[in-house]
């Protein structure tokens, strides 16, 4: 989903096609998909190197839905009604922040 006021698009080697990359590049946005191999042209070590670089930042950004999905049960949302689910999304995001910010507050340090 792109607005316009983007300065980079991230994304898994699924979303890029040529196509994509060209309409990116025309609004002026850095194309930070990751490239992917195929049987005729695998990929080279730069573009290895890059797909590690990109998969850093989107790992930090895909920790809060992989919580969600295994620890709080939501891979469906259980309720019919769009205010009881967005509360029980708010409510999970307050867990999962006070969760982290416990853990940074206070690391379990290991003995030496």
């Amino acid at each position: 989903m792109i607005c316009g006021d983007e300065e980079a698009a991230y994304g898994d080697q699924a979303y890029y096609t040529h196509a994509r990359h060209a309409r990116l590049k025309q609004a002026g946005i850095k194309d930070r998909l990751m490239h992917r191999p195929n049987k005729h042209h695998p990929l080279t070590p730069r573009q290895k190197q890059r797909n590690r670089l990109i998969s850093k930042v989107r790992a930090a950004v895909e920790r809060p839905f992989a919580v969600f999905k295994q620890r709080y049960g939501m891979r469906r949302l259980r309720f019919f009604n769009l205010a009881t689910n967005r509360t029980q999304c708010v409510l999970a995001g307050c867990s999962y922040n006070l969760q982290r910010a416990t853990a940074v507050l206070f690391p379990v340090r290991k003995p030496a």
